[in-house]
């Protein structure tokens, strides 16, 4: 994955819906994301009744991209 804009913000939702995660939040309110993400009001507003719910999958998924590939797992 490249440093591209899209790719940062996408790495800082996943840290921050991983933080309320791990505080045992796992309800995240999507309108109340992107206002921490520093989108405006108005378009956050759009999403206020939007919830993404993480699961024990969710927690799996990102101890899995933070430890990194082992040597010996094949690619595929």
């Amino acid at each position: 994955m490249s440093d591209t804009p899209d790719n940062d913000a996408h790495a800082q939702v996943l840290a921050i819906m991983y933080l309320l995660y791990e505080q045992g939040i796992q309800e995240v309110h999507m309108g109340g994301l992107m206002r921490i993400m520093g989108v405006n009001n108005e378009m956050a507003a759009d999403f206020d009744d939007k919830v993404f719910v993480l699961t024990d999958d969710f927690a799996k998924y990102m101890h899995e991209i933070q430890s990194g590939r082992d040597s010996s797992q094949p690619l595929h």
